[in-house]
């Protein structure tokens, strides 16, 4: 069975970069992937694979059944939302839409998790229960998966696990990566708005410089990890955005700075939101001006389910050898929507390795990433054999 999965996926190799990069000239961003859910559906139609099209605006529910019609169901999830960032690719499937592109991988996602439908599809006898697909809008901004959850995705069958699969352009081509616990950090933004008196830049005496109190501000907010967050924790704080000024000679009233915090303990979170707070103030304060500071909360924190990823590492264990698969020590901090699924059911975050070269070593959200479409073969067939495995226990 297992030769025959990855054969299965390596002729479908063509029919995967074919979508991949469909998808790729034609990106999309979050809650507007109308163009991507069209080529979805499509496809599904073509595999006779059941679907619900609109879950939670823009994203796809689709379903197959096994050979009895009763048993557990696993969910897979597939992102399926662009960038909005400039493609400075030189290749014939760079993006056609000017400022947004695919940096992250989630037009792989889309098609491999298509290649694992089209093989679990034509194996649905050989296994009981449901596959329940997830095509998920939105991850990279608003979030779509909290969406899908609330218009039913995990219902009608019950998603009883889920997995997903994520691109990673840091490690092998093909290389499938494991971790136990921690996954992925819980996200916050953090929004402050520094005001003062402006005037003209060359009488800065008469006016409060709000420009470079953002400056310190910014300065003095990045000493907070290091300086009043226990360094056995995990904890990340980046001023993303500073915004403020019209002309170079004059000093204006207002200042804007948006950024981010990255935790895994929520202890470690609030810490961060009490200093941030206190740092803006105190920094305002001294140099005669006022800000006002605003939390967006975002991703909660991420586990995979160690039961489950122990069962996943044994089914790529009988599938793969053994220098394809690895485990990973640490957790990502990067954020992840995928977490408010693992809140629900026991679920594992997969990456998968996508470089192959100097063209495809550029980090995630780079203008010019891209990841070795060879890597697509066993990430389809992973899915593919996590499933069969999963539904046949």
């Amino acid at each position: 069975m297992k030769d025959n999965i990855l054969k299965k996926a390596e002729d479908l190799l063509p029919f995967m970069i074919s979508i991949r990069r469909k998808i790729h000239e034609n990106p999309e961003l979050g809650m507007e992937e109308y163009e991507t859910a069209k080529l979805i559906i499509e496809n599904l139609d073509k595999m006779g694979i059941s679907y619900r099209p609109e879950v939670g605006k823009t994203g796809i529910a689709g379903l197959i059944e096994g050979k009895k019609g009763k048993g557990k169901c696993i969910g897979i999830r597939a992102d399926m939302d662009a960038l909005p960032l400039q493609d400075q690719k030189n290749v014939p499937y760079a993006s056609k839409k000017p400022g947004i592109m695919h940096a992250c991988g989630h037009d792989g996602h889309v098609a491999m998790l298509l290649g694992a439908a089209k093989i679990l599809q034509d194996l649905k006898e050989e296994f009981p229960g449901y596959v329940k697909l997830v095509f998920q809008p939105a991850e990279e901004c608003i979030g779509g998966a909290l969406p899908m959850i609330k218009d039913g995705v995990m219902e009608n069958p019950s998603i009883d696990s889920m997995i997903a699969l994520h691109m990673d352009s840091g490690k092998k081509a093909g290389h499938i990566l494991l971790s136990e616990g921690p996954s992925h950090a819980a996200q916050t933004d953090f929004e402050i708005t520094v005001t003062g008196k402006g005037g003209h830049a060359a009488h800065p005496h008469k006016s409060t410089d709000t420009i470079l109190l953002a400056s310190t501000l910014a300065v003095e907010l990045h000493h907070i990890v290091s300086r009043h967050i226990d360094p056995l924790e995990s904890a990340v704080l980046t001023v993303g955005i500073i915004q403020g000024g019209t002309k170079s000679n004059i000093i204006p009233d207002r200042v804007f700075l948006k950024g981010t915090i990255r935790y895994l303990n929520d202890k470690v979170g609030e810490e961060l939101r009490y200093w941030i707070e206190k740092v803006s103030k105190s920094v305002a304060e001294m140099s005669g001006g006022k800000c006002e500071v605003k939390f967006i909360p975002g991703y909660p924190a991420g586990f995979n389910d160690e039961e489950l990823t122990g069962k996943i590492w044994k089914y790529l264990e009988d599938f793969l050898t053994e220098e394809y698969i690895e485990k990973e020590k640490h957790p990502n901090m990067g954020a992840e929507d995928f977490s408010f699924f693992a809140q629900r059911v026991p679920s594992v975050f997969i990456g998968l390795g996508g470089r192959g070269g100097k063209e495809t070593s550029y980090p995630h959200h780079h203008p010019k990433f891209d990841f070795n479409e060879q890597a697509m073969i066993n990430g389809a067939a992973a899915l593919a054999q996590i499933a069969l495995k999963f539904l046949n226990e």
